[in-house]
């Protein structure tokens, strides 16, 4: 059932260019920085991603607000302007100096920026001017949640005022990605119409925008995995999963994600330990492995923090990432083990044409005495031969029946495995 539903949206419900593209490692700079933006630190960070082999460089909340300054989460939404003592010389001036950055691969760095335009915080020169466009219930209390209020897409006249903005900022700068964020639940929906004609006009929004700028990869978010649906899906062609950066719980999140969404949906990013919603510390090739199996990867973290040998470890895990993309975004996907069934979770991508497939192999916790199972693979050709990368070859029948066996030594253990099936 999952496969053929993610072959049904790849094919038939996401229209985006790039479906079935790789898409570029990002930094998104969030869990680095949060709020506390500026040219001069955001351009550091992003010197420092294009030397580790980062194509992508996101800035994310924070950069906005002229009255009302976006420097919390109390005051700026709706007010779409650059803050000016953040980005003094403007927005245009901090990507022109991003973009003219040079990465591994010798090709200048992408930009991207963070929205959240459904959104309006009373603190703002757009609530001032239109309290009335925010969903209400009458001349009752408003109910703020993460100090904003939700517009109401249903009027036109919202639904223009957005489609302006995001035109205003597309057309100012060299940006080539955006963030598109939902953060909190709606509420003062007085009719059931009223809801329906809210998505409708999201739609014609969203359908204007991306339509007016089809070159821009645009990703979705609401609080994280929020609004992850197949009709957001023919817009965005890509979703970030969760706001739980946490690699193990991660494994969870993006396995049950994909019973009904397929891995080319999914953000997921190396975040830094300890991690900053559960305190838990893995290692780094642990949270690459699980990063790598969405189709969307990169880095949720302050690149200056990394320790010396993570730094010279990361390069090579996005090498790994990046060839195995191909495999992840466009392949058929296997749930081989569960981790609320097994402390050995593993994951299978077989490509299109059926020539290479890649296992991910995870160990949760190492106990003394304990045997790791084999772990069994699916869908091959059982009289066909594959050559395993790193040494090994057997037939697909003895990969399906027996398997393979991976020995991890400590907890937090991962392993990612390519097999190339052989010519005839």
């Amino acid at each position: 059932m999952s496969r053929a539903l993610h072959g049904l949206y790849r094919n038939h419900l996401m229209r985006s260019k790039f479906v079935r593209q790789n898409r570029p490692v990002l930094l998104n700079s969030w869990e680095g920085l949060y709020f506390d933006i500026n040219h001069s630190n955001l351009y550091e960070i992003a010197k420092e991603s294009a030397a580790l082999g980062v194509k992508l460089f996101v800035m994310d909340d924070g950069w906005f607000g002229k009255d009302y300054p976006r420097i919390s989460d109390e005051a700026g939404l709706g007010d779409w302007v650059p803050n000016p003592h953040r980005l003094p010389h403007g927005l245009d001036s901090l990507v022109n100096d991003i973009t003219a950055l040079k990465g591994t691969n010798s090709a200048n760095l992408w930009f991207g920026i963070w929205v959240e335009p459904e959104m309006v915080n009373p603190k703002s020169n757009l609530y001032c001017a239109h309290p009335d466009w925010v969903l209400s219930a009458g001349t009752y209390p408003r109910t703020e949640l993460r100090n904003q209020l939700i517009l109401n897409l249903g009027l036109p006249e919202v639904q223009d005022y957005i489609i302006a903005c995001l035109s205003n900022i597309l057309t100012s700068a060299n940006i080539s990605y955006v963030k598109w964020d939902h953060n909190r639940s709606m509420t003062e929906i007085q009719t059931p119409s009223a809801a329906h004609a809210y998505i409708l006009g999201l739609y014609r929004v969203l359908d204007t925008i991306t339509t007016r700028f089809p070159d821009v990869l645009f990703e979705g978010c609401a609080a994280g995995g929020g609004r992850f649906d197949p009709g957001i899906l023919q817009f965005f062609p890509q979703i970030w999963t969760s706001d739980n950066t946490d690699a193990v719980d991660r494994i969870s999140i993006q396995l049950g994600m994909s019973l009904a969404y397929p891995a080319s949906s999914m953000g997921a990013h190396i975040s830094a330990v300890p991690n900053h919603q559960n305190n838990r510390t893995t290692p780094l090739e642990f949270r690459a492995h699980v990063a790598m199996m969405g189709g969307s990867f990169g880095l949720e973290l302050d690149p200056k923090k990394l320790l010396p040998e993570e730094k010279a470890s990361l390069p090579g895990l996005i090498a790994l990432a990046e060839r195995i993309s191909p495999v992840v975004v466009n392949g058929d996907m296997w749930r081989l083990s569960l981790p609320h069934e097994s402390n050995w979770p593993a994951v299978q991508f077989i490509s299109e044409d059926a020539s290479q497939a890649v296992l991910f192999y995870f160990q949760l916790q190492q106990h003394v005495n304990e045997i790791t199972p084999r772990v069994k693979l699916q869908g091959l050709a059982s009289n066909r031969m594959y050559q395993i990368e790193g040494g090994g070859r057997y037939s697909g029948m003895v990969l399906m029946n027996h398997g393979l066996n991976y020995y991890f030594g400590s907890d937090y253990g991962s392993k990612v495995v390519i097999l190339t099936k052989e010519p005839l």
